[in-house]
């Protein structure tokens, strides 16, 4: 599908009944798949700027209201003050807009102009829903528990995605948990 030319993905770690939240933050801390998230999401490049992410607020004050590192962050919000309120005005890798078709269509000429081949969706729950019809290609994590009381939740594939590459099953020993990352294609139309 992507977006003005630009592959456009989303990435996230999911539980086997979809949670990708609990209280406004994650609902497990595996090293090896943070490692993985910004591997993915921070391209190699000279640029200072090595990566383009979408997110809801939430999501953007889930991470302490600061922008990731070597990323520019587009947030989607519908507070006008947004940036005003957290001291976001002139910061140059935070950008509040008001609409994903807005956050994307910023996001995918930005990432022309640094000559980067994908703009990557962070969340949350709405934003992933929303941004379905754009998305060419989508990075799980598939975390091997149930997450009782969770609050935000990844929405059901739809069919035409296919699993491209699924890595082996692996356990991180300080969270107990098995995992494995698995990535998903959208069909040829």
């Amino acid at each position: 599908m992507s977006y003005a030319n630009i592959q456009v993905a989303q990435i996230a770690a999911i539980s086997r009944n979809r949670c990708i939240g609990k209280g406004n933050d994650l609902p497990w801390y595996i090293s090896a798949d943070l490692q993985h998230f910004k591997q993915m999401t921070t391209a190699e490049t000279d640029g200072a700027v090595k990566g383009i992410v979408i997110m809801g607020r939430k999501t953007f004050e889930s991470m302490g209201s600061k922008p990731l590192p070597k990323r520019m962050s587009f947030i989607i919000t519908t507070q006008l003050d947004y940036a005003e309120q957290k001291g976001l005005v002139g910061n140059e890798k935070a950008v509040m807009v008001h609409s994903l078709d807005k956050a994307l269509a910023q996001a995918a000429s930005l990432a022309k102009n640094l000559e980067l081949e994908t703009i990557w969706v962070i969340g949350g729950e709405r934003v992933f829903s929303d941004a379905l019809p754009y998305t060419d290609r989508i990075e799980l994590t598939h975390v091997d528990t149930k997450i009782d009381c969770g609050d935000a939740f990844y929405p059901e594939l739809p069919s035409d995605f296919n699993v491209a590459q699924e890595s082996e099953q692996m356990h991180d020993e300080k969270s107990g948990l098995d995992f494995k990352f698995v990535t998903y294609m959208q069909k040829e139309a």
